[in-house]
């Protein structure tokens, strides 16, 4: 497949990279320096570009090129094109501006670089991007701090919400396996990508924010077929009069617009997002197996967050697991008389590590439950460590293989964050927010209904 070439290329070329720390070019190719294959400069005026021997064109580089990442002046864009063509590139990821965005002459210019760039057999990402990413081979063709490396893919319509987006997951040690500025979309648009990404294995969740779509038709088509087989999930921006007018996605009435799109999603099998924590909060579900129903167990060692998560899993249709007699009696053969044994499992904060697997195990183990809840607002009294609760829990999703969904809510800020730490490298979403953690749960559950529709 010809988008492999984007994302796993053996040669790069960078046209227009520079030493300039004041050029975007010097950042792209600062950020391609350590990749796998190899990486040539292009630029016309430089012999060498940070240390390394710089070609005029990149017609003239001795080796095959897979990848080009093109950013000279948009005058040039059309040529550089035709030169890749002619060398024989496979894809062009165009960050150049100044094409579609800025009106039909741009537009026209999008049009025939597209043109040249199908002649030749390329596939072509943007213009007007901020680049692309692929964590797990090392590649960051953008010129931001690379992501980390994680298990969702994220394909953003604006570059620099998607970067700012890059940069907050960053701070909540959320990871990307691909992130993808579409830009214009002049080629290479969301369907293709949903197509590409339905195929990688290190993507286990694909996420989208969307201004608008070029072909609804075929969005839909490609959205339904691939949402069968891995979540898609999607932030869709312009639901307000004044929102639309600023994505120039759409004109009309919004309230029209937006329900055709909503309608479009719904029947396409994603899931959406309204807000970026909650299309983040989603797709970060998806490293657990699927639930096979809607009963939900908690278990706490606080009343409060408890109700609170009851309240946000009650809001999306799920239910409290009516727990078997002989868990709860179970249970209170080791929890404290004043511990609540009937979901929510509330241990009272006295609860250990111990506690937390022997909760977690028989929570898991009993048959009316589907998913279970791990909360914790982490103690720092009586001896506790501050991983000892997160042992638990993991302790207990080993012994029995990880059969059920399993969710953390650990909400005690910095403490709770070697917690969440070791949480997060089993595989187990670890949260902060009741709000976070319910609408996870409901992503599962929804993924499961979607999956099973005829």
């Amino acid at each position: 497949m010809v988008l492999n070439y984007f994302f796993n290329p053996r040669s790069i070329a960078v046209i227009g990279a520079s030493s300039d720390e004041k050029k975007l070019g010097f950042e792209v190719f600062k950020n391609l320096k350590n990749y796998h294959g190899n990486v040539y400069p292009v630029n016309i005026k430089e012999e060498e570009v940070q240390g390394v021997k710089a070609y005029k064109n990149v017609k003239e580089i001795p080796d095959e090129v897979d990848l080009a990442i093109i950013i000279v002046p948009p005058k040039f864009v059309k040529q550089t094109v035709a030169d890749c063509g002619e060398k024989g590139v496979k894809a062009i990821v165009i960050i150049t501006a100044g094409f579609g965005e800025t009106g039909e002459k741009g537009k026209k210019e999008e049009r025939e670089i597209v043109e040249i760039a199908h002649k030749y057999g390329m596939r072509i990402i943007g213009p007007n991007c901020v680049g692309i990413m692929n964590t797990h081979a090392n590649l960051n063709a953008t010129f931001i701090s690379v992501a980390k490396k994680g298990n969702i893919a994220f394909v953003s319509q604006s570059g620099a919400l998607g970067a700012a987006i890059v940069y907050k997951a960053i701070k909540e040690n959320i990871g990307f396996s691909k992130f993808i500025s579409v830009g214009n979309m002049a080629d290479v648009d969301f369907a293709d990508l949903m197509e590409y990404l339905a195929d990688d294995e290190e993507s286990k969740a694909i996420a989208l924010y969307i201004e608008g779509v070029k072909d609804g038709k075929r969005f839909m088509e490609v959205a339904k077929k691939v949402s069968k087989k891995k979540p898609i999930i999607v932030l869709k921006a312009g639901k307000s009069e004044s929102g639309a007018k600023a994505a120039s996605s759409h004109t009309g009435s919004l309230a029209g617009s937006y329900a055709i799109y909503e309608a479009a999603f719904n029947q396409s099998g994603l899931l959406i997002a309204n807000t970026i924590d909650e299309m983040l909060s989603m797709a970060r579900a998806f490293t657990q197996p699927l639930p096979k129903g809607n009963r939900v167990a908690i278990m706490t060692n606080a009343g409060g967050p408890g109700v609170l998560t009851a309240d946000e899993i009650d809001k999306y249709g799920l239910k409290l697991a009516q727990l078997k007699e002989e868990t709860m009696q179970k249970l209170r053969e080791f929890l404290p008389p004043m511990a609540a044994v009937k979901n929510p499992v509330d241990m009272i904060a006295s609860a250990r590590g111990e506690d937390y697997y022997k909760t977690a195990k028989l929570l898991l183990e009993d048959e009316n439950v589907d998913l279970l809840i791990a909360i914790c607002v982490v103690p720092t009294f009586a001896g506790m460590t501050i991983t000892e609760h997160a042992e638990g829990v993991i302790r207990a999703m080993r012994e029995l293989n990880n059969e059920k969904p399993v969710l953390a809510l650990f909400m005690a800020g910095y403490v709770s964050e070697k917690a969440k730490e070791l949480l997060e490298r089993e595989g187990i979403p670890a949260y902060e927010r009741p709000e976070d953690v319910g609408i996870a749960a409901y992503a599962l559950t929804k993924f499961k209904e979607i999956k099973e529709e005829v």
